[in-house]
């Protein structure tokens, strides 16, 4: 491969290079390619087939496809030869076309993060106090495992519903005669301050007693297809069947020999709690204290006027993570807001400040990095591809490669450096 960086247009933060690959090593590369999109698409490959298996699958995409491939991963090995600080992905200019027995070439903007130096390479002091596990928090924790294993009993002291009582209920709504899902309920725990239901519901159940049934209507507001709001009339039916309470059991040996699966008596339970709170309280304080230690650090970093994308970029990445997060734990954006108690536009402005911290941050270790002579070994590259995937370390490599990632891979690496060392010298200050 031969490559050419245009200085003429070349600025600290950019650079454009003309890329070059003979016939040769572009035929072994998109060979490559090829075996590569057929794992991924689950299709037979013979090498030496050429695009033929694909192009019912990727149709007039598929020259374009592979160009592009082709061209990132021209760029990642002009990326790491040179040593460049990549800050976003590359962005291909150009291709040439994809012809058997002809050389590539292709023309990538290389966007390059600023090489700025730290104001004090000093240790970092953080005022953070240092990490405990209290009695408190054990014995919230066992209540909390405790009150999940009782059982609701009938609450014979209970003479009218409150908001907070747990109220064994049935309701029925109907909009002109059909179901409204949301509306509806049957034989299911709830309590006014839960607030699933409208105002009218929660009015007529505080005036209920057990074993009552009442049948309502009420009239709620809602949008037409034009954003007109409309009134729209439903037909309830509610039924109080019991008023209940928690039973909480006592903690003692017998129950947490009986509950309790890995406990042998209140003493071990207690053990076994301790330990969680700690392996998850650490975990806790080891984020903040290394959000502590990063942000001191990009302190010392002078005033930075990067472009806008460079902001974009980091947000996308920050919203990537946040999706997949809320993913894993079956949560829709929606649910989300409400349980923070913010607006979608206000949580897109804290994901906007939050992305320029961590460029600072990053660029902060960059320069850390640097001073300290730091470099990647293999090791490190092992270790960041298994905090990437721990179960599947060659095939995140591979799909890397692939896709002219690597350099993403070093960078991950070289900040996961510097952040130890960052870590391992900041000093606490006393509390």
């Amino acid at each position: 491969m031969e490559y050419l960086i245009d200085e003429s247009d070349a600025t600290d933060l950019q650079k454009q290079v003309e890329i070059t690959l003979s016939a040769d090593e572009a035929a072994a590369k998109i060979e490559e390619i090829y075996a590569f999109l057929a794992v991924q698409a689950g299709i037979d490959y013979i090498a030496d087939q050429g695009a033929k298996p694909f192009e019912q699958r990727y149709g007039d995409d598929l020259a374009q496809k592979v160009a592009q491939c082709l061209a990132n991963q021209c760029a990642d090995e002009v990326i790491l030869a040179e040593g460049l600080p990549a800050a976003l992905e590359p962005v291909v200019r150009s291709t040439s076309d994809i012809t058997e027995g002809k050389p590539f070439t292709c023309t990538v903007l290389l966007y390059l993060n600023p090489q700025v130096e730290l104001s004090s390479y000093e240790p970092v002091t953080l005022s953070i106090p240092p990490f405990q596990v209290t009695e408190e928090q054990v014995e919230r924790n066992m209540q909390a495992v405790v009150e999940k294993r009782a059982s609701y009993v009938d609450d014979m002291d209970a003479r009218s519903v409150q908001d907070a009582s747990a109220c064994v209920i049935s309701l029925s709504t109907k909009k002109a005669g059909m179901p409204v899902e949301p509306l509806c309920t049957d034989g299911s725990i709830y309590r006014i301050i839960e607030g699933r239901f409208p105002d009218e519901v929660h009015e007529q159940l505080r005036t209920m007693e057990p074993g009552q049934t009442k049948t309502f209507s009420f009239v709620v507001t809602s949008k037409n297809f034009l954003g007109m709001d409309v009134p729209e009339t439903m037909d309830a039916e509610l039924t109080l069947h019991k008023i209940v309470r928690k039973d909480v059991p006592d903690i003692t040996d017998e129950w947490v020999h009986k509950n309790i699966p890995g406990a042998r008596d209140v003493s071990s339970f207690r053990a076994m709690i301790r330990d969680n709170v700690t392996m998850r309280g650490r975990a806790d304080y080891d984020k903040l204290r290394a959000e502590a230690a990063l942000s001191r650090l990009a302190e010392r970093l002078p005033s930075i006027d990067l472009p806008e994308v460079y902001a974009e970029y980091a947000r996308a990445g920050l919203l990537q993570n946040f999706s997949t997060a809320l993913s894993h734990q079956g949560m829709s954006q929606e649910e989300f807001y409400n349980a923070q108690g913010v607006t979608s536009t206000q949580f897109m402005i804290q994901m906007s400040s939050r992305a320029r911290d961590v460029l600072r941050q990053g660029i902060a270790l960059d320069a850390l990095a640097r001073h300290e002579g730091m470099e990647v070994t293999e090791d490190d590259l092992e270790a960041s591809l298994r905090a990437m995937a721990p179960s599947g370390v060659d095939e995140a490599r591979k799909m890397l490669t692939m896709n002219g990632r690597r350099y993403q891979l070093h960078e991950m690496a070289l900040r996961a450096k510097a952040r130890a060392h960052l870590l391992d010298s900041a000093v606490m200050e006393p509390s």
